[in-house]
C-alpha cells in the first residue's frame, strides 16, 4: 500500500500530544499546562486510537482460513506482548527501588499487570494491552464494515452506553472500539474521506476550537470531544504535508509506537536525576527539555541501541 504521509504526520502530532500530557512530574506545575494538560486529555487518545485503527485497516491483509488468522495473531502477538511485560516489569522494578517492597505487594501489581493494566505501576501500557484486543477482533469488525457500516457503527456508539467492568481494561475497550471503527471507515471510504477532508477541513477546525472554548464553561463529554477532533487534526496534518516539517512530523509518526514504550520512562528518570539528585528546581525550560527527552531519545535508542541488537529487535519489534 502506499504510505500516507499525512497519515503519519498526524500520527506525529498525536503521539507529541501523548508525551506533552506525560508531563505532569511536580506541584509546581504552571496553570496553563494544567490546563492545556485537562484539554488534551479530552481527544489526545481518541485521536490516537482512530489513527490506531486506519492503520490497522489500510495496512490489513485478508486472513480468510483459521491458519492465516492464526499467523495474523501471532505477528500481532510478537509485536505487544513481549514489549508489554518487559517494560511492566521495569516499572515494577522502579517502584521496588523507589518505595521499598514486599512479596504480597508484587503479587498486586502483577495481577494488575495481567488483569488491570491501567492500575499497574506501568498504567499508561493499557493502550498496547488494549489495542492487542482490538487486533484479536479486527478481521471481525473489518467485514462488518464492509456488509453494513451503519451497523459497525451503531454497535461502537452501543457500547459507549454500556456498563462494563474494568477486569481487562474491557471499560476502556468499550469506550474506544467507537474510534476504532470509524478509522476503518475512514479507510473503506478514502476517497470520500480524503474529499470531505480538503471541502470542510476549515470549518472542521473551527469546530474544534469553538468546542476548546466552550469546554472553559461547560465540561465537554470525552468521547464529543474526541468525535470533534478527528477530522480538524487529519486536515491540520495535510496542510503541515507542505512545509518542511512534514518529514520530522512523519518520523515521529512512524516511531510512535516506540515513543509510547518509553517516553513515561525516559521522562521520568531524568526527573529522579536532575530534580531529586541534582537539585534542580523544576522550571519550565526543564519541562521543554524533558518533552524533547520523551520525544527524540526513544527514536534514538530505537535506531541506535535496540534495531541493530537481534535479541532486543526481536522483544520491541
Amino acid at each position: 500500500m502506499k504510505r500516507l504521509l499525512d497519515v503519519d504526520i498526524a500520527i506525529g502530532i498525536s503521539i507529541i500530544l501523548v508525551v506533552l500530557g506525560h508531563l505532569l512530574l511536580d506541584d509546581s506545575l504552571p496553570d496553563w499546562y494544567i490546563h492545556f494538560r485537562e484539554i488534551i486529555y479530552k481527544f489526545h487518545m481518541p485521536l490516537f486510537m482512530f489513527f490506531s485503527g486506519f492503520l490497522m485497516s489500510y495496512t490489513y491483509k485478508n486472513a480468510n482460513t483459521i491458519k492465516e488468522y492464526k499467523l495474523y495473531i501471532l505477528k500481532r502477538a510478537s509485536k505487544f506482548i513481549p514489549a508489554y511485560l518487559v517494560f511492566s516489569f521495569i516499572f515494577i522494578g522502579f517502584e521496588f527501588i523507589l518505595s521499598g517492597y514486599s512479596i504480597s505487594k508484587l503479587k498486586l501489581d502483577i495481577i494488575d499487570m495481567l488483569f488491570y493494566p491501567s492500575k499497574a505501576p506501568a498504567g499508561f501500557l493499557w493502550y498496547i494491552y488494549v489495542i492487542f484486543q482490538f487486533y484479536l477482533i479486527f478481521p471481525l469488525l473489518k467485514r462488518l464494515v464492509r456488509k453494513n457500516y451503519r451497523l459497525a457503527l451503531a454497535v461502537g456508539i452501543g457500547f459507549q452506553f454500556l456498563e462494563v467492568t474494568n477486569l481487562f481494561n474491557f471499560e476502556l475497550f468499550s469506550f474506544y472500539l467507537l474510534f476504532i471503527i470509524l478509522g476503518i471507515i475512514a479507510t473503506q471510504y478514502l476517497d470520500f474521506y480524503y474529499v470531505m477532508l480538503h471541502k470542510g477541513g476549515l470549518l472542521f477546525l473551527l469546530a474544534f476550537i469553538a468546542v476548546i472554548f466552550l469546554n472553559s464553561y461547560y465540561k465537554v463529554p470525552k468521547v464529543v470531544f474526541g468525535l470533534v477532533s478527528l477530522l480538524p487534526i487529519h486536515y491540520l496534518a495535510l496542510k503541515l504535508s507542505k512545509f518542511n516539517i512534514a518529514s520530522l512530523l512523519a518520523d515521529i509518526g512512524k516511531h510512535s509506537y516506540y515513543i509510547y514504550l518509553m517516553n513515561t520512562l525516559i521522562i521520568g528518570a531524568f526527573y529522579l536525576l536532575i530534580i531529586n539528585k541534582l537539585n534542580f528546581e523544576f522550571s519550565q525550560p526543564i519541562m521543554l527539555i524533558f518533552f524533547l527527552l520523551g520525544l527524540f531519545l526513544p527514536i534514538f535508542i530505537y535506531k541506535k541501541i535496540i534495531k541493530p541488537n537481534r535479541f532486543l529487535n526481536k522483544i520491541i519489534k
